[in-house]
């Protein structure tokens, strides 16, 4: 056997290069970087094959991209053109390459339309499970469908909750595919650069006697409630409280004017992932971390929004910064297991406030002390890239 970057191969496939072309709806997510940077890691020849549009550029691929076109937001229609007319493009990209690895199940359907015949395993990442995939009526049974084709023609399924591979792929759609689970945790070696010398923990005792308690609402900010009710706390406890929100606002949410907001209220502006994260989760005292909104009432809808954990989670786990997070939501099942932060258990205005306003110095440095007695695997990745390689190099023999 040989060990490279740590992962145990056999020796006839340790020198072997594999070249993997990842193919991205969007560039700078941080979550399309972070697959990148880990298949660089394990030692395989990365680019990107992406489309560009105005988004949150928290984190940029560290490989070549070459560009696809320019796509908005929504306007499914005109993307789905422009995705065609781009077909030749991609194309020429995936005959250099061995794998391509989709963001996405639209892309994975981009993927394989563009490289059929070429031999080209595809691998699908999905992070989210969107309304039309498991809504009623024919508009659900054609997402499905197309969901199907997609799983069954792509060699491996990686998925962010492992609830969306147990009850929407190998439940709904009956699919073989092999699956790998990959949370949203954050990769060390960037923290530790982003780091450098710097220590966040631990955490500045809160007193509320002394000085508010300090709220931390960060990453694509789009959900309008918890924009809203961030606002009301800030305007109905002046004194108590002080939220800083740090981002990219996105539809429904629009980016602030700083003149109109309270003086308790700051929005800091975007930010970069993870050189900017230690500075963040340095200057609060709990996290924001509450979905879904109270608007989101289908039953097969809000299961999907509660098996999967956000970013804001895994951060926090990390830098050491306990939660506020719902009931029902794969954060608050977590917060409420491991004991790290404040579970709300109604989205009421008067019952959200009521609940932030008993928060004491005392539950702070509890919360704290069960943050830092987690294992360091809860927020960071571990064994998960040497899986990730094993299978994609297993796919290529």
């Amino acid at each position: 056997m040989a060990l490279r970057s740590g992962i145990l191969l056999p020796r006839d496939m340790a020198n072997e290069t594999v070249k993997v072309c990842s193919v991205l709806p969007v560039l700078g997510h941080p979550r399309d970087s972070k697959r990148v940077s880990m298949l660089q890691a394990a030692g395989f020849q990365v680019e990107a094959a992406a489309f560009e549009r105005d988004y949150h550029t928290g984190r940029m691929p560290s490989c070549p991209v070459t560009s696809l076109g320019r796509i908005s937001h929504g306007r499914y229609l005109a993307r789905a053109f422009k995705m065609l007319r781009a077909l030749p493009t991609l194309r020429r990209v995936l005959r250099r390459n061995q794998v391509a690895y989709a963001s996405g199940p639209d892309m994975a359907l981009f993927a394989i339309l563009a490289g059929f015949g070429l031999g080209v395993r595809v691998i699908v990442e999905v992070g989210d499970i969107r309304h039309a995939q498991v809504a009623r009526g024919w508009k659900g049974r054609l997402s499905r469908g197309i969901d199907r084709f997609i799983v069954n023609h792509s060699k491996l399924l990686v998925v962010t909750a492992r609830g969306f591979a147990e009850d929407y792929y190998q439940g709904r759609l009956k699919s073989r595919t092999p699956v790998l689970l990959m949370e949203n945790k954050l990769d060390e070696e960037p923290l530790k650069m982003a780091l450098a010398g710097r220590n966040p923990n631990p955490p500045e005792a809160f007193d509320p006697s002394r000085r508010p308690l300090r709220i931390g609402y960060f990453g694509v900010l789009r959900c309008a409630w918890s924009w809203n009710l961030l606002m009301h706390v800030a305007k109905s406890m002046p004194d108590r409280v002080r939220v800083i929100a740090a981002g990219y606002c996105m539809h429904p949410v629009e980016a602030p004017d700083p003149g109109a907001l309270p003086a308790n209220f700051e929005f800091r502006g975007k930010y970069k992932s993870p050189e900017d994260l230690p500075a963040l989760y340095g200057s609060v005292d709990i996290v924001w971390a509450c979905y879904p909104e109270p608007g989101v009432i289908d039953p097969d809808w809000r299961w999907a929004q509660s098996v999967c954990r956000s970013n804001r989670f895994y951060e926090s786990c990390f830098f050491k910064r306990p939660l506020i997070s719902m009931l029902e939501s794969g954060d608050g099942r977590e917060v409420e297991r491991l004991g790290v932060g404040l579970l709300l258990r109604e989205q009421g205005d008067e019952a959200v406030l009521k609940a932030i306003a008993g928060i004491t110095g005392e539950d702070i440095a509890r919360w704290g002390r069960a943050l830092a007695g987690l294992p360091r695997s809860v927020g960071v990745y571990t064994e998960e890239a040497g899986m990730l390689a094993n299978a994609i190099r297993a796919m290529c023999r």
